[in-house]
């Protein structure tokens, strides 16, 4: 357990040190509906020639208890505020889970005058010992600092 708690503190510090930091609310499913927050930024320590790598953490709960990830999403500008893109990771759900998932972003700035965001994206953890294998939905709504 403590590995965990060492593991989930450096890439909060990682997370932390980001640039275009954002946070959202979620509403998700998997294995049961869950709600949930969404910390992601811009990675400070590597950046492609093209789209936008960002360090995500997700934390919910539900009906399946305490879920929680860590990846690394790249995102690419597809139309004017339309961002897709998809990432590999990390996740827990009653036991460790390899996480694979894609994004789709909408930027509601000029619709509404506010950095927001709405987004939403689709997942498969496949679960190492007695986790389990389950797809994974969110839809989100965002505030980008």
């Amino acid at each position: 357990m403590k590995r965990w708690i060492a593991l989930f503190a450096l890439m909060s510090i990682a997370l932390a040190s980001g640039n275009n930091f954002s946070v959202a609310g979620s509403a998700a499913y998997s294995t049961g509906f869950f709600g949930g927050v969404e910390i992601s930024a811009d990675c400070r320590f590597f950046q492609p020639d093209k789209g936008t790598l960002r360090s995500t953490i997700d934390l919910g709960y539900g009906s399946g208890g305490l879920q929680g990830a860590f990846l690394m999403r790249h995102l690419f500008e597809v139309a004017d505020g339309v961002k897709v893109g998809g990432g590999v990771g990390v996740r827990y759900q009653a036991g460790v889970q390899a996480y694979l998932r894609g994004d789709v972003e909408y930027e509601l700035a000029s619709l509404v005058n506010l950095p927001l965001y709405l987004g939403a994206d689709a997942g498969y953890a496949y679960g190492f010992g007695d986790a389990p294998k389950t797809v994974v939905a969110q839809l989100k709504l965002g505030y980008r600092f």
